[in-house]
């Protein structure tokens, strides 16, 4: 094309969503091409799960996402039920929505972390990481690990809660929602935050489902997708919940679905958590050797739907593991619909690039 030329961008820049770079071809100021160039975090995991035994490979299926890595951890906990066929007791179902929503709380106040910084407003962006610090305090309490927890397993969970586990589970939960309304309130009324993110990056939630997108990129466009709703695993038909969605699809929308849906999973875990006391099954035992069989699950994790699909043909190790992420539509076919279709400036590129929120090495995985 006459008068353009090309731009690499990250991984190394601070703009860049992680493990992964762009080679973007310019007009001046504006961004007209964006191809993804991935594999700088690649690790094989699922080959590596394939090559080691039942009770040793669930170990990296939490491992692909450090931001939110619970939800793949109960998709593939949920997976092995199947195969095992085993139904785990109601109190680690619930467990397992705590654990989860946590973690989808965690994964915005990091997500709020980058994408303020993006726009230059530090100060809010370090509140998110003290409301972020609070729940990995809780999850350190509970499981004895702060990031990879290991705590959904195959039959339900891996021991049973703490003594105290209501009452500080509860704490938590005001505690955190105190600094969250802070953060929200510096973040979604800062003037600054509101003149980046209006009428930048817009794409409504139909285009976004139909170019493979789930989570709040679909919700902040209008469409209420959740698979939580749509297709309830665990006890999530128990719960009493709302699905946010925003009017425009622009990166404000998606901003101001991942707030409220922070709300929402606060409301989830409270309700859970009456359900969760110690004493009492908390796991069904289940086998070394697996039957013949498959296994597959679906949760809402904080990008989307992801999918777990898993393949025994008996003994002691799995056949095939097969994870579908959210994140690699977003880098791709959405983000090249919303070049193609709005003036993105180089300048506003790292900001939707933040409004999406991948994960990268879910794509490397």
């Amino acid at each position: 094309m006459a008068g353009s030329y090309m731009l690499y961008f990250g991984p190394q820049h601070p703009g860049a969503p992680g493990n992964v770079g762009f080679r973007l071809e310019m007009e001046g100021e504006r961004v007209v091409r964006a191809e993804l160039i991935p594999g700088f975090l690649h690790r094989g995991f699922e080959k590596m799960m394939e090559n080691r035994k039942w009770e040793n490979s669930y170990v990296l299926s939490y491992r692909f996402c450090v931001e939110d890595p619970d939800p793949f951890e109960v998709a593939y906990a949920e997976a092995l039920d199947m195969v095992f066929k085993v139904d785990p007791p109601p109190k680690a179902k619930y467990f397992r929505m705590i654990q989860a929503e946590f973690s989808r709380i965690a994964s915005h106040m990091f997500w709020t972390h980058f994408m303020l910084g993006s726009v230059g407003l530090r100060t809010p962006a370090y509140w998110a990481l003290a409301a972020r610090e609070e729940i990995l305090k809780w999850f350190a309490w509970v499981t004895g690990h702060r990031i990879y927890h290991n705590f959904s397993v195959p039959g339900g969970i891996r021991s049973d809660v703490p003594q105290d586990f209501q009452s500080r589970t509860l704490d938590l939960t005001y505690r955190v929602e105190d600094l969250v309304k802070d953060v929200e309130k510096a973040a979604l009324g800062n003037r600054v935050f509101k003149r980046r993110t209006r009428g930048v990056g817009v794409i409504k939630g139909e285009t976004a489902l139909r170019l493979g997108a789930t989570g709040p990129v679909v919700r902040g466009g209008g469409l209420a997708y959740d698979v939580r709703k749509l297709a309830p695993y665990e006890r999530y038909d128990s719960v009493n919940f709302e699905v946010p969605v925003g009017e425009v699809g622009d990166a404000y929308d998606r901003a101001l679905v991942r707030f409220r849906e922070v709300h929402e999973s606060l409301k989830i875990i409270r309700q859970a958590t009456m359900e969760v006391r110690p004493g009492g099954p908390y796991r069904v035992k289940i086998p070394l050797t697996a039957p013949p069989g498959r296994g597959y699950a679906r949760v809402e994790s904080a990008r989307g739907e992801y999918t777990v699909h898993v393949t025994s043909v008996g003994g002691r190790s799995p056949y095939r593991v097969r994870f579908k992420s959210p994140s690699m539509p977003l880098l791709t076919t959405v983000l090249d619909y919303i070049i193609k279709n709005e003036e993105v400036t180089i300048a506003d590129f790292p900001v939707v690039l933040a409004s999406l929120d991948p994960c990268a090495p879910d794509i490397d995985r």
